[in-house]
């Protein structure tokens, strides 16, 4: 042993632990190996198994004339083993290399079961690593991928259970949230997966009582061994955070998938027609979102999502001081504010014109979109599909659909308590955009015409405002909900309190009442009835089993869609030069000589 221990130094600590004793006893056989099989590990030796049965269980160390031998034998009348004879000395001089033959797919499992479970993300090159650094080992790469699948498996089940696990899932939802919608649908004989749909109760009651009528639609491909899609309606809250309303993975994005999946919607809110306004729907609107908004929600106004937009006219004429235009073009306020921008883009390329034909300014641009954005031109949903997609594609379907319902049970408490704490009528996005309206009030000349009228007089322009209509001539305070600095003179000039009359979406009682419900825990699937009565909604039977889809992953790397975070951004303005015009410095730097 003391040659052992020469040629690995740091195996004291490990003596100790791993030390075997005459008499020390396991719960069963399958004990006994693995921690023959991790002594073995610790200290540097192969193990020969010599024999194995019910009854008795027999090792020695592999290389020949080494003494090292144990025998471990069943006790009689308890399930127990205990070590009967043991030689613990060793003579050789062990592994000499970093690969050892006791180190299995099996082992490799046991190992990083823990760091698993707290990490499902945890890569086969950082396991290969951490087991090279923490036990000397080299394992291959195929190892430790085979090892993770088998430890995944073991913590969260197959991909092939998750699947047939989900009507009783959907009828946990159910059951656990009453109100809530969770539905699965099979195709084909085989019954293979072909779409979930979830909303719970606490985010249906949310939306239709206190959110603004605005919904962003967009989907994330998932990696995982199936692939598959996850489709999203998320709502904006009073303080503009995202607020999921329905979730759908569908077997495949396809214009038949986003047609049930607006169906679905239209039923969830089909109830509450009479009080929901008429929706904004935001989305890259590709050819099936189109067609699904049109067919279930045909007096919705569907707008672009302007980062889509932008990055698409930016591709197309790659020209700095264009975009910064374009940009000025969207959020002009009014129509001839716009044309004027236009004409600015026109002088500079004529092929502008086309682009138009293909994106209608009707779809995007402030002045002439007819739906109210609130000030959201860009999709907040894409980055949490993003998201959710890359924590949860290693997950079987279900466990998916928990941490989801984890994160917007974390969501929703943490907002709760957030909500209670504010004292003000409005909440802190929207206070802080009132005072920087009243604050700019202050330079405003205010003629009263009569009791709801106003001329709001500058150097600039003048607007009129109709305090009782809530409306300005400016058009902000139609659009966003909220009133501009002129709205703010106004009401200033007559005693009135600015924050009463932002929307009622805007304040804190409508910010409480949002998350006012709790979404209610699932039990554990040990639980849980497979057999039963079927599920609403069409969807399959608890007595129908639900294979997985046939669409598998094909080999190779996946590659992986990275979100460019400027994108989410206005771009930089570019100065440009009074004198000379050029980009890229101002006046005071222009070297053209006058």
């Amino acid at each position: 042993m003391a040659d052992h221990a020469l040629m690995v130094p740091d195996t004291s600590h490990a003596l100790v632990e791993h030390s075997l004793v005459i008499g020390q006893e396991f719960p069963d056989v399958e004990t006994c190996r693995r921690t023959l099989k991790d002594i073995a590990i610790a200290l540097h030796f192969d193990l020969r198994i010599v024999k194995s049965d019910r009854s008795r269980f027999i090792a020695k160390c592999s290389k020949e004339g080494c003494p090292w031998r144990v025998h471990v034998a069943k006790c009689p009348g308890v399930p127990t083993f205990s070590i009967r004879t043991l030689h613990g000395e060793h003579t050789c001089e062990g592994v000499r290399n970093l690969h050892h033959q006791q180190a299995s797919v099996g082992w490799v499992a046991r190992s990083v079961e823990a760091r698993i479970r707290d990490n499902p993300q945890y890569k086969p090159k950082e396991i290969l690593q951490d087991i090279r650094d923490q036990h000397g080992v080299a394992v291959s790469y195929m190892q430790a991928w085979r090892g993770k699948e088998r430890s995944m498996a073991a913590l969260h089940g197959t991909f092939e259970e998750g699947y047939r696990l989900l009507p009783a899932y959907c009828e946990q939802i159910r059951k656990t949230n009453p109100g809530s919608v969770a539905s699965v649908f099979a195709t084909g004989q085989e019954n293979c997966f072909q779409r979930l749909f979830i909303s719970y109760r606490a985010s249906i009651y949310g939306f239709i009582t206190a959110c603004r009528p605005l919904l962003e639609l967009d989907k994330a491909d998932l990696k995982g061994k199936y692939l598959g899609a996850l489709l999203c309606a998320a709502a904006v809250d009073a303080d503009d955070a995202l607020f999921p309303l329905a979730i759908a993975i569908v077997d495949v994005e396809s214009d038949e998938n986003w047609m049930w999946f607006m169906s679905e919607l239209r039923k969830l809110l089909g109830v509450n027609t009479e009080n929901m306004p008429r929706l904004t729907i935001l989305s890259e609107r590709q050819r099936g979102m189109v067609d699904a908004v049109e067919t279930h929600f045909p007096s919705a106004f569907h707008g672009f999502c302007l980062r889509y937009v932008s990055e698409n006219f930016r591709d197309t004429f790659k020209n700095t001081k264009l975009v910064n235009i374009f940009w000025n073009a969207v959020y002009a306020l009014t129509t001839v504010e716009f044309e004027s921008k236009i004409a600015e883009m026109v002088e500079i390329s004529q092929d502008v014109i086309q682009w138009f034909q293909l994106f209608p300014p009707q779809l995007w641009a402030v002045a002439y979109f007819e739906g109210v954005r609130y000030g959201h031109f860009t999709l907040g949903v894409t980055e949490m599909l993003y998201n959710w997609a890359l924590e949860c594609h290693e997950l079987p379907i279900v466990q998916m659909m928990e941490h989801i319902r984890h994160q917007l049970t974390t969501w929703f408490n943490n907002r709760r308590e957030m909500g209670m704490r504010w004292t003000s009528i409005l909440v802190p996005s929207a206070e802080k955009r009132i005072l920087e309206a009243i604050a700019d009030a202050r330079c405003y000349q205010v003629l009263r015409a009569n009791e709801v009228e106003f001329e709001i007089v500058s150097t600039e322009r003048t607007n009129i405002v109709d305090i009782r209509s809530r409306v300005c001539s400016c058009r902000r305070w139609q659009l966003y909900g909220l009133p501009c600095a002129h709205a703010a003179a106004a009401l200033i000039s007559c005693g009135q309190n600015a924050h009463l009359f932002a929307e009622p979406c805007f304040t804190v009682g409508s910010y409480r009442e949002t998350y006012s419900q709790m979404i209610h825990p699932i039990p554990d699937k040990s639980v849980w009835k497979e057999l039963g009565e079927g599920a609403e909604g069409g969807a399959a039977k608890l007595d129908i089993t639900i294979r997985a889809p046939k669409i598998r992953r094909p080999p190779g790397r996946p590659k992986k869609k990275v979100l460019r975070v400027e994108n989410l951004k206005r771009p930089k303005r570019v100065v440009q030069c009074g004198r000379c015009h050029l980009l890229g410095h101002s006046q005071k730097k222009c070297t053209m000589p006058i």
